[in-house]
Order: C-alpha cells, then sequence, then structure tokens
C-alpha cells in the first residue's frame, strides 16, 4: 500500500509528513471496505515515515485482531529491490502482509510483480499508484524467499476513489 494523501514539505522534513485529513478518510474507506472484504493480516511491515505509520495504523484498526505495526526505517523511500528483499526475508509463519510505503518504490514493485496478473487490473496497476492505492497479491510460494513474479497474482487494485462509505 502507498501512505494516504500527505502534507506538503514542512520544517520538519519528508519524513515527518502527516497524513491529511482527506488521506485519513480515505484509509479509514479502504479500511473498512478491506474488512468488508474479509482481509486481515498477520504482519505489518511500515516505513519510518509519519504518514505511513498513520495510514498502517488507520488500516490495522480497522481488523478484528490488528497486528501491531512493525516500523522499519529501511523501508522510508526504499526502491523496489529493497522491498522484495524486505519481503523476502519474512519468516515463513507470515501468511497475510500489509507493506506500507512509498512511491516510486512501491509501484516499481507492483509493476514487478505483475508476472501472471493480466488484463485490465493489471494495466491498471502498471499505470498508476496514487495515494492510498493498495495492490493485493497472493503468492504461490512455500517460502517469502521464492517471491518473484511467475509465483505472484494480482487480486485487486483499489484506490481510494473505488470505495466509499457504505450507508447504514
Amino acid at each position: 500500500m502507498r501512505h494516504g494523501e500527505a502534507e506538503g514539505r514542512g520544517a520538519d522534513g519528508d519524513e515527518a509528513r502527516a497524513l491529511t485529513e482527506r488521506g485519513k478518510d480515505d484509509c479509514r474507506r479502504l479500511a473498512a471496505h478491506l474488512k468488508g472484504e474479509g482481509m486481515a493480516w498477520d504482519q505489518i511491515l511500515c516505513s519510518s515515515a509519519q504518514r505511513a505509520q498513520e495510514s498502517a495504523a488507520l488500516l490495522a484498526a480497522a481488523m478484528d485482531t490488528p497486528p501491531a505495526l512493525e516500523i522499519r526505517p529501511e523501508l522510508y523511500l526504499a526502491g523496489a529491490e529493497n522491498l522484495l528483499m524486505q519481503l523476502r526475508a519474512l519468516a515463513d509463519t507470515a501468511n497475510e502482509v500489509l507493506l506500507v510505503g512509498h512511491n516510486p518504490g512501491l509501484h516499481a514493485l507492483t509493476r514487478f510483480l505483475l508476472g501472471r496478473g493480466g488484463g485490465n487490473l493489471a494495466r491498471r496497476a502498471a499505470r498508476d499508484c496514487p495515494p492510498g492505492a493498495i495492490a493485493i497479491f497472493s503468492c504461490e510460494c512455500e517460502a517469502w524467499a521464492d517471491l518473484k513474479p511467475d509465483h505472484a497474482e494480482l487480486r485487486s487494485f483499489l484506490t481510494p476513489s473505488d470505495v466509499s462509505y457504505k450507508k447504514n
């Protein structure tokens, strides 16, 4: 997942940028939608940037049993190779993992993993990764160390504009 919409750069630097109100609202909508779809994570890996931590926390808070956020400074502005290395280093006990970070690295990782995901969904995910976008892959590998395009299939690609609040 790419973090939600963030404030502009301020005196405290890029890493301290927080989510805007729209970014928070977008993350809450995505979280409600994903929970409704039965999504849950064993582990959440998150960049050390404030906006990524806020995005991850909002998604985790919507889950019935939210895992703790694992803040990793090495994910801050990481490229696709570094992100892939982080995923490949995961313990094999992790089944469902949410990775929250930044472009262009996350978008490049999504394009790399699109090996088996085809059609309109894959073209859309390859084209753009706006704030709050989440690409959901299923992986057919015994170990995270084996993660590569021919073992990953894009199941869903959502942006905040794809989901709306459910009316009660």
